[in-house]
Protein backbone atom coordinates (compact mmCIF):
# COMPACT_ATOMS: atom_id res chain seq x y z
CA UNK A 1 0.00 0.00 0.00
CA UNK A 2 1.32 3.50 -0.90
CA UNK A 3 1.02 6.41 1.56
CA UNK A 4 0.68 9.81 -0.10
CA UNK A 5 0.57 13.22 1.61
CA UNK A 6 0.89 16.55 -0.12
CA UNK A 7 1.11 19.43 2.36
CA UNK A 8 0.70 23.12 1.68
CA UNK A 9 2.85 25.47 3.72
CA UNK A 10 2.21 29.22 4.06
CA UNK A 11 5.34 31.23 4.64
CA UNK A 12 5.66 34.74 6.08
CA UNK A 13 5.83 36.51 2.73
CA UNK A 14 2.32 35.34 1.98
CA UNK A 15 3.29 33.12 -0.94
CA UNK A 16 2.41 29.39 -1.00
CA UNK A 17 4.66 26.56 -2.03
CA UNK A 18 4.06 22.86 -2.47
CA UNK A 19 6.26 20.40 -0.71
CA UNK A 20 6.16 16.70 -1.06
CA UNK A 21 6.68 14.68 2.07
CA UNK A 22 8.33 11.36 1.97
CA UNK A 23 6.07 8.96 0.17
CA UNK A 24 7.05 5.54 1.25
CA UNK A 25 5.86 2.22 0.02
CA UNK A 26 5.44 -0.65 2.35
CA UNK A 27 8.90 -1.80 1.29
CA UNK A 28 10.49 1.52 2.19
CA UNK A 29 11.19 2.66 -1.40
CA UNK A 30 10.42 6.18 -2.56
CA UNK A 31 7.48 6.49 -4.92
CA UNK A 32 8.13 8.32 -8.20
CA UNK A 33 5.51 10.85 -9.37
CA UNK A 34 4.77 11.68 -12.96
CA UNK A 35 6.40 14.84 -14.34
CA UNK A 36 3.01 16.14 -15.48
CA UNK A 37 1.72 16.25 -11.88
CA UNK A 38 4.78 18.16 -10.64
CA UNK A 39 4.59 20.60 -13.57
CA UNK A 40 0.93 21.28 -12.88
CA UNK A 41 1.66 22.05 -9.22
CA UNK A 42 4.47 24.45 -10.13
CA UNK A 43 2.28 26.35 -12.61
CA UNK A 44 -0.56 26.66 -10.07
CA UNK A 45 1.91 27.96 -7.50
CA UNK A 46 3.34 30.56 -9.89
CA UNK A 47 -0.13 31.80 -10.83
CA UNK A 48 -1.07 32.20 -7.14
CA UNK A 49 2.15 34.05 -6.37
CA UNK A 50 1.57 36.38 -9.31
CA UNK A 51 -2.01 37.12 -8.20
CA UNK A 52 -0.97 37.89 -4.61
CA UNK A 53 1.88 40.10 -5.86
CA UNK A 54 -0.52 42.06 -8.05
CA UNK A 55 -2.91 42.57 -5.11
CA UNK A 56 -0.03 43.80 -2.94
CA UNK A 57 1.16 46.22 -5.64
CA UNK A 58 -2.39 47.47 -6.18
CA UNK A 59 -2.73 48.30 -2.46
CA UNK A 60 0.61 50.14 -2.55
CA UNK A 61 -0.47 52.22 -5.53
CA UNK A 62 -3.83 53.05 -3.91
CA UNK A 63 -2.15 54.27 -0.72
CA UNK A 64 0.28 56.52 -2.59
CA UNK A 65 -2.07 57.84 -5.26
CA UNK A 66 -4.33 60.19 -3.29
CA UNK A 67 -5.44 61.55 0.07
CA UNK A 68 -8.30 59.61 1.58
CA UNK A 69 -9.92 58.45 4.80
CA UNK A 70 -8.63 55.18 6.17
CA UNK A 71 -8.16 53.00 9.19
CA UNK A 72 -5.26 52.91 11.61
CA UNK A 73 -3.97 49.89 9.68
CA UNK A 74 -4.05 51.92 6.46
CA UNK A 75 -2.12 54.75 8.11
CA UNK A 76 0.56 52.38 9.41
CA UNK A 77 0.83 50.71 5.99
CA UNK A 78 1.21 54.15 4.39
CA UNK A 79 3.90 55.12 6.93
CA UNK A 80 5.85 51.91 6.27
CA UNK A 81 5.60 52.38 2.52
CA UNK A 82 6.80 55.98 2.67
CA UNK A 83 9.71 54.96 4.88
CA UNK A 84 10.70 52.06 2.62
CA UNK A 85 10.45 53.99 -0.67
CA UNK A 86 11.83 57.37 0.45
CA UNK A 87 14.90 57.16 -1.80
CA UNK A 88 13.28 55.20 -4.61
CA UNK A 89 10.65 57.84 -5.43
CA UNK A 90 12.60 60.96 -4.48
CA UNK A 91 11.61 63.80 -6.79
CA UNK A 92 9.09 61.68 -8.70
CA UNK A 93 5.91 62.34 -6.74
CA UNK A 94 3.22 63.99 -8.85
CA UNK A 95 0.71 64.96 -6.13
CA UNK A 96 0.11 64.69 -2.42
CA UNK A 97 -0.91 61.39 -0.86
CA UNK A 98 -1.84 60.26 2.61
CA UNK A 99 -4.26 58.70 5.07
CA UNK A 100 -6.62 60.70 7.27
CA UNK A 101 -8.27 59.31 10.40
CA UNK A 102 -10.67 62.14 11.27
CA UNK A 103 -11.21 65.91 11.55
CA UNK A 104 -9.87 66.58 8.02
CA UNK A 105 -11.93 66.23 4.85
CA UNK A 106 -10.11 65.59 1.55
CA UNK A 107 -11.56 67.03 -1.65
CA UNK A 108 -11.60 64.59 -4.58
CA UNK A 109 -8.53 62.82 -3.30
CA UNK A 110 -6.63 66.06 -2.73
CA UNK A 111 -5.75 68.17 0.30
CA UNK A 112 -3.49 71.03 -0.73
CA UNK A 113 -1.63 73.76 1.10
CA UNK A 114 -3.11 77.24 0.65
CA UNK A 115 -6.19 76.03 -1.21
CA UNK A 116 -7.43 73.55 1.45
CA UNK A 117 -5.31 74.25 4.51
CA UNK A 118 -3.28 77.22 5.67
CA UNK A 119 0.06 76.82 7.44
CA UNK A 120 1.64 79.68 9.33
CA UNK A 121 4.30 80.12 12.01
CA UNK A 122 3.11 79.43 15.49
CA UNK A 123 2.49 82.60 17.50
CA UNK A 124 1.81 82.26 21.19
CA UNK A 125 -0.80 84.47 22.77
CA UNK A 126 1.23 85.49 25.78
CA UNK A 127 4.39 86.93 24.30
CA UNK A 128 5.63 88.68 21.21
CA UNK A 129 8.11 86.19 19.80
CA UNK A 130 8.23 87.49 16.25
CA UNK A 131 6.73 86.15 13.07
CA UNK A 132 9.69 83.86 12.36
CA UNK A 133 9.34 81.75 15.50
CA UNK A 134 8.59 78.09 14.83
CA UNK A 135 8.63 75.47 17.60
CA UNK A 136 10.96 72.59 16.78
CA UNK A 137 10.56 68.91 17.56
CA UNK A 138 12.82 65.96 16.84
CA UNK A 139 13.75 66.25 13.14
CA UNK A 140 10.83 68.54 12.38
CA UNK A 141 9.20 71.97 12.57
CA UNK A 142 5.73 72.60 13.93
CA UNK A 143 3.25 75.00 12.32
CA UNK A 144 -0.27 76.03 13.21
CA UNK A 145 -2.66 74.75 10.52
CA UNK A 146 -6.21 75.83 9.81
CA UNK A 147 -8.64 74.08 7.50
CA UNK A 148 -10.10 76.73 5.21
CA UNK A 149 -13.55 75.15 5.08
CA UNK A 150 -14.17 74.01 8.66
CA UNK A 151 -11.85 76.58 10.33
CA UNK A 152 -10.51 73.70 12.43
CA UNK A 153 -7.13 74.58 13.96
CA UNK A 154 -4.48 71.90 14.20
CA UNK A 155 -0.80 71.43 14.83
CA UNK A 156 1.16 70.35 11.76
CA UNK A 157 4.58 68.81 12.22
CA UNK A 158 6.79 68.73 9.14
CA UNK A 159 9.27 65.85 8.90
CA UNK A 160 11.66 65.39 5.93
CA UNK A 161 10.75 62.13 4.22
CA UNK A 162 14.27 60.70 4.58
CA UNK A 163 14.09 61.19 8.36
CA UNK A 164 10.53 59.94 8.75
CA UNK A 165 9.98 56.70 10.70
CA UNK A 166 6.77 54.69 11.15
CA UNK A 167 7.23 55.11 14.91
CA UNK A 168 6.51 58.84 14.44
CA UNK A 169 2.83 57.97 13.98
CA UNK A 170 2.43 54.46 15.42
CA UNK A 171 1.84 55.29 19.09
CA UNK A 172 -0.52 58.23 18.51
CA UNK A 173 -2.48 56.30 15.88
CA UNK A 174 -2.88 53.08 17.87
CA UNK A 175 -3.42 54.45 21.38
CA UNK A 176 -5.95 57.15 22.28
CA UNK A 177 -6.03 59.00 25.58
CA UNK A 178 -7.13 62.46 26.67
CA UNK A 179 -3.57 63.35 27.72
CA UNK A 180 -1.97 62.22 24.45
CA UNK A 181 -2.22 64.58 21.49
CA UNK A 182 -4.63 63.00 18.99
CA UNK A 183 -3.27 62.29 15.51
CA UNK A 184 -5.60 63.29 12.67
CA UNK A 185 -3.59 61.95 9.74
CA UNK A 186 -0.38 62.02 7.70
CA UNK A 187 0.06 63.52 4.24
CA UNK A 188 3.11 63.42 1.98
CA UNK A 189 3.70 66.64 0.02
CA UNK A 190 6.81 66.72 -2.19
CA UNK A 191 9.58 65.40 0.07
CA UNK A 192 7.99 66.25 3.43
CA UNK A 193 5.59 64.34 5.65
CA UNK A 194 2.94 66.54 7.29
CA UNK A 195 1.57 65.12 10.54
CA UNK A 196 -1.71 66.77 11.56
CA UNK A 197 -2.63 66.48 15.21
CA UNK A 198 -4.51 68.09 18.07
CA UNK A 199 -3.32 71.67 18.54
CA UNK A 200 -2.02 72.95 21.84
CA UNK A 201 -2.67 76.64 21.34
CA UNK A 202 -1.40 77.42 24.83
CA UNK A 203 2.11 76.48 23.76
CA UNK A 204 4.46 74.13 25.55
CA UNK A 205 5.71 74.19 29.13
CA UNK A 206 9.15 75.17 27.81
CA UNK A 207 7.74 78.22 26.02
CA UNK A 208 5.90 79.30 29.14
CA UNK A 209 9.06 78.93 31.24
CA UNK A 210 11.08 80.96 28.75
CA UNK A 211 8.54 83.78 28.72
CA UNK A 212 7.18 83.81 32.29
CA UNK A 213 9.88 82.18 34.37
CA UNK A 214 9.37 79.49 37.04
CA UNK A 215 5.87 78.13 37.56
CA UNK A 216 3.98 78.24 40.84
CA UNK A 217 3.41 75.00 42.70
CA UNK A 218 -0.32 74.79 42.04
CA UNK A 219 0.44 75.14 38.31
CA UNK A 220 3.06 72.39 38.55
CA UNK A 221 0.56 70.15 40.33
CA UNK A 222 -2.00 70.74 37.58
CA UNK A 223 0.49 69.85 34.82
CA UNK A 224 1.97 66.89 36.70
CA UNK A 225 -1.39 65.24 37.30
CA UNK A 226 -2.32 65.42 33.62
CA UNK A 227 1.02 64.07 32.40
CA UNK A 228 1.10 61.27 34.97
CA UNK A 229 -2.34 60.18 33.76
CA UNK A 230 -0.99 60.00 30.23
CA UNK A 231 2.10 58.08 31.40
CA UNK A 232 0.00 55.69 33.45
CA UNK A 233 -1.97 54.85 30.30
CA UNK A 234 1.17 54.42 28.16
CA UNK A 235 2.91 52.32 30.76
CA UNK A 236 -0.13 50.05 31.10
CA UNK A 237 0.41 49.32 27.39
CA UNK A 238 4.14 48.69 28.04
CA UNK A 239 5.11 51.83 26.11
CA UNK A 240 8.12 53.96 27.06
CA UNK A 241 7.92 57.57 25.83
CA UNK A 242 11.69 58.12 26.19
CA UNK A 243 11.59 61.93 25.88
CA UNK A 244 9.61 63.47 28.73
CA UNK A 245 10.65 67.12 28.99
CA UNK A 246 9.03 70.59 29.10
CA UNK A 247 9.03 71.08 25.31
CA UNK A 248 7.05 67.83 24.85
CA UNK A 249 4.26 68.86 27.23
CA UNK A 250 1.67 71.07 25.54
CA UNK A 251 -1.22 73.08 26.99
CA UNK A 252 -4.75 72.65 25.66
CA UNK A 253 -7.67 74.75 26.90
CA UNK A 254 -8.52 72.39 29.78
CA UNK A 255 -5.67 69.88 29.90
CA UNK A 256 -1.99 69.19 29.25
CA UNK A 257 -0.96 66.54 26.74
CA UNK A 258 2.15 64.65 25.66
CA UNK A 259 3.54 65.05 22.16
CA UNK A 260 6.48 63.77 20.07
CA UNK A 261 6.50 59.97 20.15
CA UNK A 262 9.33 59.54 17.67
CA UNK A 263 11.55 57.83 20.26
CA UNK A 264 8.82 55.76 21.89
CA UNK A 265 8.91 51.97 21.96
CA UNK A 266 6.53 49.25 23.07
CA UNK A 267 8.30 46.65 25.17
CA UNK A 268 7.92 42.99 24.28
CA UNK A 269 9.76 41.83 27.42
CA UNK A 270 10.02 42.98 31.00
CA UNK A 271 13.17 45.00 30.24
CA UNK A 272 13.92 47.01 27.12
CA UNK A 273 17.50 46.74 25.83
CA UNK A 274 18.17 49.69 23.51
CA UNK A 275 20.55 49.69 20.57
CA UNK A 276 21.18 53.40 20.99
CA UNK A 277 20.79 56.21 23.53
CA UNK A 278 17.21 57.55 23.50
CA UNK A 279 16.03 60.83 24.95
CA UNK A 280 17.37 64.24 25.96
CA UNK A 281 20.38 63.69 28.17
CA UNK A 282 19.73 66.27 30.87
CA UNK A 283 16.41 64.55 31.71
CA UNK A 284 17.71 60.98 31.31
CA UNK A 285 17.67 58.47 34.14
CA UNK A 286 20.92 56.78 35.22
CA UNK A 287 19.80 53.38 33.88
CA UNK A 288 19.09 54.81 30.43
CA UNK A 289 22.59 56.28 30.27
CA UNK A 290 24.13 52.90 31.19
CA UNK A 291 22.39 51.25 28.18
CA UNK A 292 22.06 47.97 30.07
CA UNK A 293 18.30 47.83 29.92
CA UNK A 294 15.49 49.89 31.42
CA UNK A 295 11.72 49.93 31.89
CA UNK A 296 8.84 52.41 31.92
CA UNK A 297 10.28 53.76 35.20
CA UNK A 298 12.74 55.75 33.06
CA UNK A 299 9.87 58.09 32.13
CA UNK A 300 9.11 58.67 35.81
CA UNK A 301 12.65 59.89 36.46
CA UNK A 302 12.39 62.22 33.45
CA UNK A 303 9.12 63.56 34.85
CA UNK A 304 10.86 64.31 38.14
CA UNK A 305 13.61 66.20 36.30
CA UNK A 306 10.92 68.10 34.39
CA UNK A 307 9.22 69.15 37.66
CA UNK A 308 12.53 70.63 38.86
CA UNK A 309 12.75 72.55 35.59
CA UNK A 310 9.22 73.89 36.10
CA UNK A 311 10.06 74.91 39.68
CA UNK A 312 13.29 76.77 38.96
CA UNK A 313 13.00 77.77 35.32
CA UNK A 314 16.19 75.91 34.41
CA UNK A 315 16.90 72.19 33.94
CA UNK A 316 18.51 70.15 36.72
CA UNK A 317 22.32 70.15 36.92
CA UNK A 318 22.73 73.36 34.89
CA UNK A 319 22.93 75.76 37.85
CA UNK A 320 25.77 73.75 39.39
CA UNK A 321 27.41 72.63 36.16
CA UNK A 322 27.06 75.36 33.50
CA UNK A 323 26.66 74.22 29.92
CA UNK A 324 29.67 76.28 28.86
CA UNK A 325 31.95 74.16 31.04
CA UNK A 326 30.12 70.84 30.71
CA UNK A 327 29.01 70.12 27.13
CA UNK A 328 27.74 66.68 28.20
CA UNK A 329 25.98 65.68 31.41
CA UNK A 330 26.02 61.90 30.90
CA UNK A 331 28.94 61.27 33.26
CA UNK A 332 27.56 63.67 35.87
CA UNK A 333 24.17 61.95 35.87
CA UNK A 334 25.81 58.53 36.00
CA UNK A 335 27.86 59.47 39.08
CA UNK A 336 25.70 61.96 40.98
CA UNK A 337 22.02 61.31 40.21
CA UNK A 338 19.50 62.14 41.53
CA UNK A 339 19.71 65.98 41.39
CA UNK A 340 17.93 66.60 44.68
CA UNK A 341 20.11 69.67 45.37
CA UNK A 342 18.45 71.42 42.42
CA UNK A 343 14.96 71.29 43.94
CA UNK A 344 13.57 74.81 44.48
CA UNK A 345 14.10 76.29 47.94
CA UNK A 346 10.42 77.19 48.33
CA UNK A 347 9.28 73.69 47.41
CA UNK A 348 6.72 72.29 49.83
CA UNK A 349 7.58 69.30 51.97
CA UNK A 350 5.10 67.02 50.22
CA UNK A 351 6.32 68.01 46.74
CA UNK A 352 9.90 67.44 47.84
CA UNK A 353 8.89 63.96 48.99
CA UNK A 354 7.23 63.28 45.61
CA UNK A 355 10.39 64.36 43.78
CA UNK A 356 12.49 62.06 45.95
CA UNK A 357 10.20 59.16 44.99
CA UNK A 358 10.23 60.04 41.28
CA UNK A 359 14.00 60.57 41.14
CA UNK A 360 14.90 57.44 43.09
CA UNK A 361 18.15 56.17 41.58
CA UNK A 362 17.15 52.50 41.81
CA UNK A 363 14.32 52.00 39.29
CA UNK A 364 13.03 49.01 41.26
CA UNK A 365 12.30 51.31 44.20
CA UNK A 366 10.99 54.18 42.06
CA UNK A 367 7.23 54.75 42.25
CA UNK A 368 5.06 54.14 39.20
CA UNK A 369 2.83 56.76 37.56
CA UNK A 370 -0.26 55.21 39.20
CA UNK A 371 1.38 55.37 42.64
CA UNK A 372 2.52 58.97 42.16
CA UNK A 373 -0.99 60.01 41.19
CA UNK A 374 -2.08 59.01 44.71
CA UNK A 375 0.71 61.00 46.38
CA UNK A 376 -0.44 63.65 48.84
CA UNK A 377 1.58 66.33 47.02
CA UNK A 378 -0.89 66.15 44.13
CA UNK A 379 -3.90 66.41 46.46
CA UNK A 380 -3.26 69.43 48.70
CA UNK A 381 -5.99 70.78 50.97
CA UNK A 382 -8.45 73.19 49.29
CA UNK A 383 -7.20 76.22 51.22
CA UNK A 384 -3.76 75.78 49.62
CA UNK A 385 -5.15 75.82 46.08
CA UNK A 386 -6.99 78.39 43.96
CA UNK A 387 -10.70 77.98 44.49
CA UNK A 388 -11.67 78.33 40.85
CA UNK A 389 -10.05 75.99 38.39
CA UNK A 390 -11.96 77.38 35.40
CA UNK A 391 -14.51 80.02 34.59
CA UNK A 392 -17.22 77.44 33.93
CA UNK A 393 -16.67 75.67 37.25
CA UNK A 394 -16.62 79.02 39.06
CA UNK A 395 -19.92 80.12 37.59
CA UNK A 396 -21.49 76.74 38.25
CA UNK A 397 -20.34 76.77 41.87
CA UNK A 398 -21.64 80.30 42.36
CA UNK A 399 -25.06 79.43 40.89
CA UNK A 400 -25.31 76.26 42.99
CA UNK A 401 -24.45 77.95 46.26
CA UNK A 402 -26.66 80.97 45.61
CA UNK A 403 -29.53 78.61 44.84
CA UNK A 404 -28.95 76.82 48.14
CA UNK A 405 -28.85 80.17 49.97
CA UNK A 406 -32.22 81.20 48.47
CA UNK A 407 -33.78 77.96 49.69
CA UNK A 408 -32.54 78.59 53.21
CA UNK A 409 -33.63 82.24 53.27
CA UNK A 410 -36.39 82.83 55.93
CA UNK A 411 -39.69 84.35 54.89
CA UNK A 412 -39.35 87.33 57.29
CA UNK A 413 -36.05 89.14 56.88
CA UNK A 414 -34.68 90.16 60.28
CA UNK A 415 -33.19 93.53 61.08
CA UNK A 416 -29.86 93.92 59.40
CA UNK A 417 -28.46 95.48 62.60
CA UNK A 418 -28.37 92.02 64.09
CA UNK A 419 -25.69 91.05 61.57
CA UNK A 420 -23.49 94.11 61.79
CA UNK A 421 -21.41 92.72 64.60
CA UNK A 422 -20.46 89.65 62.62
CA UNK A 423 -19.89 91.33 59.24
CA UNK A 424 -16.21 90.33 59.20
CA UNK A 425 -17.09 86.71 59.95
CA UNK A 426 -19.79 86.78 57.26
CA UNK A 427 -17.29 87.93 54.63
CA UNK A 428 -14.90 85.17 55.64
CA UNK A 429 -17.70 82.64 55.38
CA UNK A 430 -18.48 83.85 51.88
CA UNK A 431 -14.87 83.45 50.87
CA UNK A 432 -14.70 79.93 52.27
CA UNK A 433 -17.86 78.93 50.43
CA UNK A 434 -16.70 80.53 47.15
CA UNK A 435 -19.85 82.68 46.83
CA UNK A 436 -17.98 85.00 44.48
CA UNK A 437 -15.69 84.49 41.54
CA UNK A 438 -12.07 84.71 42.63
CA UNK A 439 -10.55 86.70 39.77
CA UNK A 440 -7.07 86.14 41.10
CA UNK A 441 -7.55 82.40 40.92
CA UNK A 442 -9.02 82.69 37.43
CA UNK A 443 -6.02 84.73 36.37
CA UNK A 444 -3.78 82.00 37.72
CA UNK A 445 -5.68 79.40 35.73
CA UNK A 446 -5.46 81.32 32.48
CA UNK A 447 -1.79 81.99 33.09
CA UNK A 448 -1.32 78.23 32.96
CA UNK A 449 -3.11 77.95 29.67
CA UNK A 450 -2.29 81.15 27.86
CA UNK A 451 0.22 83.01 29.98
CA UNK A 452 -0.05 86.69 30.97
CA UNK A 453 -2.41 88.78 28.86
CA UNK A 454 0.00 91.66 28.49
CA UNK A 455 3.69 92.52 28.68
CA UNK A 456 3.17 94.20 32.07
CA UNK A 457 2.76 90.79 33.72
CA UNK A 458 5.26 90.27 36.52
Amino acid sequence: MVLCDVTRINIRSGFAKWTVMEYMSTGGDLVAYEDSLITMCEEANQNEERAESLLFCEREVSLMSSVKYGTVEDLLAFANQVSNTAKQFKGCRQQESGILLNMITPKNGRYQIDSDVLLFPWKLTYRNIGSDFIPRGAFGKVYLAQDRETKKRMACKLVPVEQFKPSDVEIQACFRHENIAELYGAILWDETIHLFMEAGEGGSVMEKLESCGPMREFEIIWVTKHILKGLDFLHSKRIIHHDIKPSNIVFMSTKAVLVDFGLSVQMTEDIYYPKDLRGTEIYMSPEVILCRGHTTKADIYSMGATIIHMQTGIPPWVSRYPRSAYPSYLYIIHKQAPPLEDIAEDCSTSMRDLLGAALERNPNHRLSAAELLKHEALHPPPEDQPRCQSLDSALFERKRLLGRKELQLPENITDSSLCTGSMEESDLLKRQRSLYIDLGALAGYFNIVRGPPALEYD
